[in-house]
Parts: C-alpha cells; sequence; structure tokens
C-alpha cells in the first residue's frame, strides 16, 4: 500500500513475523476469545509463548501501564508504529497522547466502557492515563499508532488554535476533562492529503538524518492543521449529546469566534433556530462557560492582544471590540485583569 505519489512511500501490508507467530497462537486459543478486551496477567501467556517463537518482540507489551519518560527513546517527541496485528487486546494505560490511525481495514477500538468501531480514514485522539484496547484481527488491516509527548500535542494541537479560544476550551474539555470519553474522533474519510503526512512522518521517523526531531514535530503539527481545517466540523466528541439539536455544535462555537463582538444570545438563537434556554446549554455544557462568559473571555483576550499596539487608543479598541462606552469597557477590563488598561500595556511593556 502506498500512502502517496509524492513520497513514494510504501507500507508492506503482508503480516511480519511477530504478527504471523501471534496470528498462529490466536487460532490455537479460540477458546480464549483474545479479540476481546482482557487484563493483562490473562493474555501473559500468549505474549510469552510469542516472545520465545519470534526475534521481533517488544517488550513494551509485557507491561500495562506506560510512562512517557521511559517510553520515548532519545531526545524525540514522536514515536511512530504499525500496530501489531493479531495482538491479544489487553487493557493498557499510558501517561502521553496517542493517536491512533486507520489506514486499511477495521479495527475496534475499547475505551473505558466504550467500544469503538473504525474503519479505514478514522483518527482517534486519546487522552493520556485512559484505559483502553485494540483489538486488530484481520490481515488487511493497517493501522498506525502516533505516540506523542502531551507537551508536544498540545504545541501542535491547541497552538494550531491559538486564536480560536472557544474552540481550544471546546477541544480541552472534551479531551481532557471527560470521565466517561477521553478521547476525540475524526472520520476523515479518502482525505488523502492528510493521510499523506502520515505516510511522511513514519518515513522520517524511520530514518536517521539530520534535524529529525524538529522534522517530525513541524510534520505532525502541520498534520494536525490538516485535520482541524478539514475535519474540525465534523469531529465526535462523545462525551456530549451530538444528536439532534447539538449536531451543529462547531459550527455554533465558531459562529460565536467570528462575531463575538456584536453577537447576542438572541441573535445566536435566531440564526440557528434554537430557543435561549438550549443555545446556553449546549454552549455551557461543552466549554464549561456560559454563553456571556465565552464572549466576555473573548473581548478581553483580544483586549489584551490589541493593547500591546501603543499606536492604539483605548477607546478605540473599546469600539472595536463592541464597547459603546469605553467606560464601561476599562471597568469590565480591570475586573477580568486586575487592572486597567492603561495599567496593563504599561505592564506589558517591562
Amino acid at each position: 500500500m502506498k500512502f502517496s505519489d509524492q513520497y513514494q512511500y510504501e507500507v508492506n501490508t503482508d503480516l511480519r513475523e511477530l504478527e504471523q507467530v501471534l496470528k498462529e497462537l490466536w487460532l490455537k486459543n479460540q477458546e480464549r476469545s483474545l479479540d476481546k478486551p482482557h487484563d493483562l496477567e490473562y493474555v501473559r501467556d500468549i505474549l510469552l509463548q510469542a516472545s520465545a517463537k519470534s526475534s521481533n518482540f517488544f517488550p513494551t507489551i509485557l507491561s500495562n501501564t506506560l510512562e512517557e519518560d521511559l517510553f520515548f527513546r532519545g531526545e524525540l517527541d514522536t514515536e511512530i508504529y504499525q500496530h501489531l496485528r493479531y495482538l491479544p487486546c489487553n487493557w493498557h494505560t499510558h501517561s502521553f497522547l496517542e493517536v491512533v490511525c486507520v489506514i486499511q481495514g477495521n479495527c475496534t477500538n475499547y475505551i473505558l466502557e466504550q467500544t469503538l468501531k473504525m474503519s479505514a480514514g478514522d483518527i482517534c485522539i486519546i487522552a493520556p492515563d485512559t484505559v483502553h484496547a485494540i483489538s486488530a484481527f484481520s490481515d488487511d488491516c493497517v493501522i498506525f499508532n502516533i505516540i506523542l509527548r502531551t507537551s508536544t500535542f498540545e504545541a501542535a494541537f491547541f497552538g494550531t488554535l491559538s486564536d480560536n479560544d472557544v474552540l481550544s476550551d471546546f477541544f480541552m474539555r472534551a479531551l481532557y476533562r471527560s470521565k466517561t470519553h477521553p478521547y476525540l474522533l475524526f472520520r476523515t474519510g479518502e482525505d488523502h492529503e492528510l493521510h499523506n503526512y502520515i505516510g511522511y512522518a513514519y518515513s522520517e521517523f524511520l530514518s536517521n538524518r539530520q534535524y529529525k526531531n524538529r522534522m517530525l514535530n513541524s510534520i505532525i503539527t502541520a498534520f494536525f492543521i490538516v485535520l482541524l481545517r478539514n475535519h474540525g466540523d465534523s469531529v465526535i466528541a462523545p462525551d456530549l449529546d451530538m444528536t439532534g439539536s447539538d449536531q451543529n455544535l462547531i459550527y455554533i462555537l465558531k459562529y460565536m469566534q467570528e462575531h463575538y463582538a456584536t453577537i447576542s444570545l438572541k441573535e445566536l438563537s435566531i440564526f440557528f433556530n434554537y430557543s435561549e434556554r438550549q443555545l446556553q446549554r449546549i454552549i455551557k455544557s461543552s466549554t464549561g462557560m456560559s454563553f456571556s462568559e465565552n464572549i466576555q473571555k473573548l473581548k478581553m483576550n483580544h483586549a489584551a492582544r490589541l493593547l500591546g499596539n501603543p499606536d492604539l487608543s483605548i477607546s478605540a479598541i473599546a469600539e472595536e471590540l463592541g464597547y459603546s462606552d469605553a467606560g464601561n469597557f476599562r471597568q469590565v477590563f480591570k475586573k477580568y485583569y486586575g487592572m486597567t488598561p492603561m495599567e496593563f500595556r504599561e505592564h506589558k511593556k517591562i
């Protein structure tokens, strides 16, 4: 299978030596349902048998808790692996981010009590310390696991959203603060542009070229930019009720983001044909803040940026943010930051 004609990088879809061994053990132990999630101790004997029969065994498979400092090699911030087919499905956690990319075929991703069916083009971002297990039991299934230090993921993913405060809050809340669904799912279909970056990153990861870590980080950042640009509107954040009235959630948040200087809750409700009460519930559940709190945060963040320009007067900034009264703007700003706009501007000069 070739990722892209541009990079000419091909992935051998034939079963590797260890995968052949694991498949044989699975076929010999059908009664044990190794394709269903179990505790590591239940499948440890199978893994030890595979270790004895294969020269390409990975010791980390025998651990159900993987720590960031011990897992990453050298100075690398990113590790990329082709997931082992027929690996006994076992519960595990790790202290870093994992991005599961299904390139071909189908698999089942068990996350806590959720059963997530994934097919080609699906990309799932799993939060740190999340109990999960992946079942990939077919020859034609090709999955790549992108493992990222938490700091690297946040710089690449949330850094892309730095100017989109409402969306950033939404993704942060969905991924890190969900107790039952700590993941984000993107169904990207046949997005060759996006999948090309996976192949490019994997090729770089296998290389030993100069500036490898910096190059990998740059590719991963580009990967997330394309992911959010092409599929940010259709992300599945299952901790929320993303059916019915909530299906336009991302569009609502984006609209708030783009019109925060003038939009009111009433205008927003009319535009999306929801009641104000419905919108308040949707916005509060997705961002943790009310409509007015989100709007105020957007205005104050923009005000802080504008105050960095000494040529802009306080009244001009207030007007751009939708305040008809500069005195009201000063009052709101001081309550938010604990200092007046002029004091804030002077503080930034230091």
